[in-house]
């Protein structure tokens, strides 16, 4: 098998990319939040108001890109939440055209095709255009610096400086990527003349001071911005994830967290992807196609080592390895569709559709957090504690909170009294009552159930949200401690 970079009509793979573009344009922003998603997202948007990594606005290490193009957004939009949105749809598009493009390169135009219809139709793919996070920024550039990457060194294409300049860009959404894809980049600079591997690695590392130098400068200087990092990285990730700090515990949650959050990425794409690993197997590969499994293997290695030996926070993180996961999955059924004839292909079409529509059906139908229906439940319960908050009067309300504090810093601007309370540690934690609050008020779960002890009147909220709230006065003070909280004189 040999190299089959062929398009419909020349320039006819081009319009398919700004078509699969348009289609994940109109499948993504009718359907976004209303409101901030999460923590992150909370952060991104104060961000857009104010950047300035020491205050985690957003979290370290930046982000300033992503949320650079969420602050462009916001100019037409007036809303912070809709401008990183639109920014996280644009990451989407380009993470699926470029994905038809390196399929196509590598297979053939359908092969491209199916990989691309197949990472539109990822469940969590979806999900996270919907949302304001930087998730998709993994699979765009991900992608891109592959593909350039793949017409380097299989095609004979000068591409190395366009492979730099998508790594550094790249670096700028998610600088962790600056890890994922060194391998990518070095391999486009294999064997290349001097001149051509001194501009790649000036546009891929210079391009990385661009960004890094202004996010510092926002953020008080690079001592401030060094030591906010340092510290994040430390406790948030070595100390919570790293098996050195959890040992075989952390290992095992590690690699458990990654298969499932790979799942979640697939659910029936996963029959793909099985059946073309198994049609690897026979033939027996071509010099070819053990250079691009080669090629794929490389290109995942770095993210899968970090996964599971440092950190995978999140569902999105798969995101890096998606599109490779599913050029491998195509390929393998290719190769073997290849010396099929139009009928054996127009019946793995059919298949195909079967399982976009079967993806589809999760993603509106089935009830978890990564799916329409668990989307539509977070907007309307944060539509309902944001207005029962604010039926108080702020300065006689002291908000106890930990999931929904950015949020409440987001929204809530002028209230004075919102407090972060970390439940995840067990340590002593004292928080006084301050002059005027005549009300402790409690709505995230995970503190919720810690007002249980205090007999705390229980609020049913709209959305299928509960509060809790406890009549205070000046001179007491919340005591938590060892998962328990209580009022003291």
């Amino acid at each position: 098998m040999t190299p089959e970079p062929k398009t419909p009509g020349g320039s006819g793979v081009y319009w398919t990319a700004l078509t699969l573009a348009a289609l994940t344009v109109i499948t993504r922003w009718p359907l976004r939040t209303q409101f901030l998603y999460n923590w992150d997202a909370a952060n991104f948007a104060l961000g857009v108001r104010h950047y300035d990594v020491t205050l985690h606005q957003p979290h370290p290490p930046g982000y300033p890109y992503f949320v650079g193009l969420g602050s462009l957004f916001t100019l037409f939009s007036g809303d912070p939440n809709a401008g990183l949105q639109a920014a996280a749809v644009l990451l989407e598009c380009v993470a699926v055209a470029a994905l038809l493009l390196l399929g196509t390169r590598m297979f053939s135009f359908r092969a491209g095709l199916a990989a691309a219809l197949l990472l539109l139709g990822s469940v969590t793919f979806w999900t996270y255009g919907e949302v304001a996070l930087a998730y998709p920024a993994l699979a765009a550039f991900s992608t891109l610096t592959a593909l350039f990457a793949f017409e380097t060194i299989f095609l004979k294409r000068n591409r190395a400086v366009a492979c730099a300049l998508a790594y550094t860009l790249g670096t700028g959404f998610r600088p962790d990527l600056a890890l994922f894809l060194l391998p990518l980049l070095l391999a486009c600079c294999y064997r290349r003349p001097r001149g051509v591997v001194a501009a790649t690695l000036a546009v891929a590392f210079g391009g990385v001071a661009v960004w890094l130098l202004p996010a510092a400068l926002l953020s008080g200087g690079l001592d401030k911005y060094w030591s906010a990092f340092t510290a994040y990285a430390s406790v948030d990730v070595i100390e919570r994830y790293v098996p050195t700090s959890t040992g075989l515990t952390g290992l095992a949650i590690n690699l458990r967290d990654t298969a499932q959050y790979t799942f979640y990425a697939l659910y029936a794409e996963v029959l793909v992807v099985g059946a073309g690993a198994l049609l690897w197997l026979r033939p027996r590969p071509t010099r070819y196609e053990w250079r691009v499994l080669l090629f794929l293997g490389g290109w995942v290695a770095p993210m899968a080592a970090f996964y599971t030996l440092a950190h995978v926070g999140d569902p999105g993180y798969v995101f890096s390895v998606l599109p490779a996961v599913l050029l491998f999955g195509v390929g393998g059924v290719w190769r073997w569709l290849r010396t099929r004839d139009e009928y054996v292909h127009g019946l793995a079409a059919c298949a195909l559709t079967l399982v976009l529509l079967a993806n589809t059906l999760i993603f509106f139908v089935h009830d978890r957090p990564l799916t329409l229906p668990g989307l539509r439940a977070s907007d309307r319960a944060a539509g309902a504690r944001l207005d029962y908050l604010r039926s108080f009067k702020p300065d006689e309300v002291m908000v106890l909170s930990y999931d929904s504090f950015k949020h409440f810093r987001f929204y809530l601007p002028d209230q004075p009294h919102s407090v972060w309370l970390d439940t995840s540690t067990l340590r002593r934690q004292v928080v006084p009552v301050p002059s005027g609050v005549r009300w402790l008020v409690l709505t995230d779960p995970s503190v919720f159930e810690l007002a249980m002890g205090l007999r705390a009147e229980a609020v049913f909220l709209p959305g299928n949200a509960w509060a809790a709230q406890l009549p205070v006065q000046p001179g007491q003070s919340l005591a938590y401690e060892n998962r328990r909280l209580r009022v003291e004189e």
